[in-house]
């Protein structure tokens, strides 16, 4: 009588191994064996990508998990390839989205500089409203090298890296000194006004991203809403925003904190992107489509969906006049998609909608509309 075994199932095969071999597969011949191992690397090959399908988010991910994980360049031919790859980033990175690069500055400064006259900006008080939590204080620096005396940088969310966006001004420093033309364009100032303009930093504790460096009567950081800003009345001389009021409940309390603390001529300079923001993650296809939904929350998608148009008719409400609007890139609404719009967009001119594209703003000074434009405070 044959002995009795505990019968046991088969332990489960880790995800990701090769397939058991039983029965009628298992190979009974060096050929049958070299069929089935074609078989099984065919099926991997499947499975894994090649290194040219990986994307370049992946990779860099990648090579930041080895850096940090203390992993370093150990040939000095590996340490020239590096060179190479550090030179090439630069160039590939200096791009408008890029919250750290030069070409972002340029593209944000040139439009105020083409509305503000410089003497507006020497010994004024300077505002960056909305100056976001990545690199929070490098506009508010670029306009105290012009010349601004202080400069207040507002966010609600804080600050994400202290160190980096420190050493981040240490850059914006190495920029106006080395070549101001990277930003100001045709509008140069010169190395010794920019060091003069520097009176109070320490440009070394910048470098290392010590925020000792920072000159804290000069560039003031506030975590804080719009409707409760801690400025006095009238302190600020200009005022700027970059794809922040877009983002804002209550705006026409937003609008009167603005026109509170901003003195009477002084400006206030605006960009607004009027698009529907679920066009940046590819979600939807038309920046139009967030006015085809009906709801009365306030902000839908974390936009208040209000057009150019309306904004400029909210600024002169409170005290501001709208002196220019322009938009930096426009988007064909066709009627029949107009028609599907929820009210009251659908009864609104379609002429309204025009600047209401993907990387559309909109500028004003002191207040205002349009990209860029201008506007300033009525006098009273």
């Amino acid at each position: 009588m044959p002995a009795l075994r505990e019968s046991r199932p088969p332990l489960p095969r880790p995800k990701g191994t090769l397939p058991r071999l039983e029965g009628a597969d298992r190979p009974d011949s060096l050929a049958s064996f070299a069929k089935l191992a074609v078989r099984i690397l065919s099926r991997l090959r499947r499975q894994w990508r090649p290194l040219g399908r990986v994307s370049l988010a992946e990779l860099s991910r990648e090579m930041l998990a080895r850096l940090d994980t203390g992993q370093s360049y150990e040939s000095n031919s590996d340490l020239v390839l590096a060179g190479r790859l550090q030179e090439s980033l630069e160039a590939a990175t200096d791009v408008h989205d890029n919250r750290f690069a030069a070409r972002r500055y340029y593209d944000l400064v040139r439009p105020i500089l083409a509305t503000v006259p410089r003497s507006r900006i020497e010994g004024a008080t300077v505002v960056d409203l909305g100056c976001g939590s990545l690199n929070p204080f490098a506009f508010s620096f670029l306009f105290l090298m012009l010349g601004a005396e202080r400069a207040y940088a507002i966010d609600v969310d804080p600050v994400q890296d202290m160190r980096r966006a420190v050493k981040a001004l240490s850059t914006c420093a190495l920029w106006f000194l080395i070549d101001s033309r990277r930003i100001l364009g045709p509008d140069r100032v010169c190395p010794e006004e920019v060091l003069g303009n520097l009176r109070g930093f320490d440009l070394p504790k910048l470098a290392a991203g010590d925020p000792a460096g920072l000159a804290p009567d000069r560039l003031l950081y506030r975590s804080e809403l719009v409707f409760d800003l801690s400025l006095a009345d009238g302190e600020a001389d200009i005022v700027f925003s970059v794809s922040f009021l877009e983002h804002v409940p209550r705006i026409e309390e937003a609008l009167e904190a603005l026109r509170r603390v901003t003195r009477i001529g002084g400006y206030g300079h605006h960009l607004i992107d009027f698009a529907d923001h679920r066009i940046y993650d590819g979600t939807v296809a038309s920046p139009f489509e967030y006015l085809k939904l009906r709801t009365t929350d306030e902000l839908l998608y974390g936009t208040n969906r209000i057009p150019c148009r309306q904004f400029c008719e909210l600024f002169e409400r409170h005290g501001f006049a709208v002196e220019r609007v322009e938009a930096a890139q426009t988007a064909k609404l066709s009627s029949d998609e107009h028609a599907r719009f929820a009210e009251p967009y659908r009864s609104m001119p379609r002429e309204d909608f025009e600047t209401v594209a993907r990387g559309s703003w909109c500028v004003a000074d002191s207040s205002g509309i349009g990209l860029p434009g201008r506007a300033h405070p009525r006098d009273e």
